[in-house]
């Protein structure tokens, strides 16, 4: 909102939406109880639980689901370097904290954590969501979502638990300081005076939306908070109409002043005394009136709000919808296309956080041991999701094609199909290969003649095939 030259941000009701997606998206809907009082103040209905936000998170992420190969590189890296970097990632159980990193830029549209000391060999990757954050200030308005403009941090986490409940702490972070909340003392995180090396804020960020001007933090995805609470509170409030109508209910007709009752009791087995006109007017008769629910318009209305928004969140509605009809192939493997070109556009978004991320695990871990990192040390990193091929055939036979136009080769369709290094992959297709020889499935290679295409071959260097990028 703007009023002048200045510009107001609800700090309150952001911190709210993103409270009420981070607990949608793990399966926690006290937030729909809230809504449900403010929209139906007088009606107790019940909470239903429709898991839009988790089934969107899974539509959506899953790059960590699967091995993921990290090649770190500088200009002068040993191997026992790499391999205690791989150590600490897997000790650390990166991937899983990752995991979580690429549900939050779905749903928060954005990642913070800090990297804090978990003893040897071990870090510990702590992520924070916005409405966790208490105060942020930075020294330069225009550069609000650079962290290295960022002077003091300060975010709520747990500072002990007593009896079943958790009391809430503070962690705050300054360019030369770090410190957080243990059993109501300051404690310093990285040193006992509470400094740190890095200079700056010890925090990785990373954005899917851009934050507004002179904002530190994006707006949380509205539109599938708004869907998720719309579906829950429709689904409520349906099951209230069909319960209020389903029932036959039993009434009399022209009923005397004798036959009413002081209090109205509604059911199957109860009569409803109503007086038409004149008391001493003609018997009373009984009636049984039956409600019309409208349950096929009542489906049809929810499916239309889940199709409409899937359709302008660029998502395939029959994934979150059950179709009778047939589903083609080819609509399968456009959908396929569409999912994981929403997917592609988030991975620079992961490469700069693993580089950032990387720069202050060496840091943190420089703290305690003495293995010396280089200075250039940086990382390329490389994903392979699950995608289900609607037809295997006709994939095999553009492989095939592929491999023959040089295009690929199968040791790289092993690389993203298993999430391994290039070594491993090969090694993979040689034996699978030697087996298949071994068994008479494929022929073996013809034998190179004499002459001067054999003394050409055997004038040219043997392929390298060593793994030279200083990672699995």
């Amino acid at each position: 909102m703007l009023i002048g030259d200045l510009s107001i941000w609800n700090q309150a009701e952001h911190a709210r939406k993103s409270r009420q997606l981070d607990l949608l998206a793990r399966g926690d809907y006290s937030p729909i109880l809230d809504e449900l009082r403010r929209a139906y103040p007088r009606t107790d209905l019940p909470v239903r639980a429709i898991p839009f936000v988790s089934r969107y998170v899974a539509e959506l992420s899953g790059m960590y689901a699967r091995p993921v190969v990290r090649r770190f590189r500088a200009a002068t890296l040993e191997q026992p370097v790499w391999q205690k970097l791989q150590s600490v990632y897997d000790a650390s159980r990166i991937d899983r904290q990752l995991e979580l990193a690429e549900a939050d830029l779905w749903t928060q549209n954005v990642f913070l954590a800090v990297v804090l000391p978990d003893g040897i060999g071990k870090v510990r990757l702590h992520a924070f969501k916005p409405w966790q954050v208490e105060e942020l200030q930075t020294c330069d308005a225009m550069r609000a979502n650079d962290p290295t403009t960022w002077t003091r941090l300060v975010v709520t986490v747990p500072m002990q638990a007593v009896a079943g409940q958790v009391v809430m702490g503070r962690m705050v972070l300054t360019p030369t300081t770090a410190s957080r909340t243990i059993g109501g003392q300051d404690v310093g995180i990285y040193a006992a005076d509470k400094s740190h090396p890095f200079g700056r804020i010890p925090v990785v960020v990373a954005y899917r939306v851009a934050p507004d001007p002179g904002r530190s933090l994006p707006p949380v995805n509205d539109a599938v908070l708004n869907l998720q609470v719309a579906l829950s509170l429709q689904q409520a409030d349906n099951e209230n109409i069909v319960r209020n109508c389903a029932f036959p209910q039993k009434w009399i007709k022209n009923a005397n002043v004798s036959q009413l009752v002081e209090e109205i009791s509604h059911g199957p087995d109860k009569f409803i005394a109503m007086v038409m006109g004149d008391p001493q007017a003609p018997a009373p008769e009984l009636a049984i009136a039956q409600g019309q629910v409208p349950v096929a318009e009542l489906v049809s209305f929810a499916e239309h709000q889940i199709r409409l928004y899937c359709a302008m969140l660029g998502l395939d509605p029959s994934s979150f919808l059950r179709v009778n009809t047939a589903v083609t192939a080819a609509a399968r493997l456009f959908a396929a296309q569409d999912r994981q070109a929403m997917r592609d556009r988030i991975l620079p978004l992961l490469t700069q956080l693993e580089r950032d991320l990387l720069a202050l695990i060496t840091t943190v871990l420089s703290l305690r041991e003495p293995m010396p990192f280089p200075s250039d040390l940086s990382l390329d990193v490389t994903w392979s999701p699950y995608t289900a091929s609607p037809d295997p055939q006709a994939a095999a036979q553009a492989l095939q094609a592929e491999v023959a136009l040089g295009v690929s080769s199968p040791v790289d369709a092993v690389m993203a199909r298993d999430g391994v290094g290039r070594a491993a992959a090969l090694y993979t297709v040689k034996t699978n290969l030697d087996e298949a020889r071994a068994l008479g499935l494929i022929p073996a290679p013809a034998a190179l003649s004499d002459g001067p295409q054999e003394a050409q071959a055997e004038g040219q260097p043997e392929a390298d095939t060593t793994d030279t990028t200083g990672g699995n």
